[in-house]
């Protein structure tokens, strides 16, 4: 329960999370996007995707002015799993055409949350401080100038 709790609350203040680090920030239903990601993604992947607790879009703040998507992941406690759930997810995006960083967001989080993202090049924010932005930021948009 509290984890549908935060996955409200990210979705309604997702400008307040996200803004310090992009402009015009939006919250996108992954529905919406349904016709480019079946077209795209197996079936199998197309339903990972649907999963997706949030997926906000917006444009980089302090970089090229370019569009970026937010895979999110939200959970009370953040654990390792969360955070290969979002960078399975934003490869799945990007494989649809849509330039991903993963994000992995709750109120607390594990050691092995931490370890993994720092391996995965997750994004980690910990009741609203993110960690490993930076390192995200470049892994995921150099893999789409490659």
């Amino acid at each position: 329960m509290m984890g549908q709790m935060l996955e409200l609350l990210y979705a309604k203040r997702a400008g307040a999370y996200f803004g310090r680090f992009l402009r015009r920030v939006q919250v996108v239903e992954t529905h919406s996007l349904e016709d480019r990601l079946e077209s795209e993604l197996s079936p199998g992947e197309f339903n990972d995707l649907l999963l997706l607790d949030l997926l906000v879009k917006g444009r980089l703040r302090h970089a090229e002015d370019r569009e970026v998507w937010l895979a999110v992941e939200i959970s009370a406690a953040v654990d390792r799993t969360d955070v290969e759930r979002a960078a399975r997810r934003a490869r799945l995006l990007r494989k649809a055409g849509y330039q991903a960083i993963p994000v992995a967001a709750g109120e607390k989080t594990t050691l092995g949350a931490e370890e993994a993202a720092r391996l995965e090049k997750v994004a980690l924010m910990r009741d609203g401080v993110i960690s490993f932005w930076e390192e995200a930021l470049k892994a995921w948009i150099d893999s789409c100038r490659r």
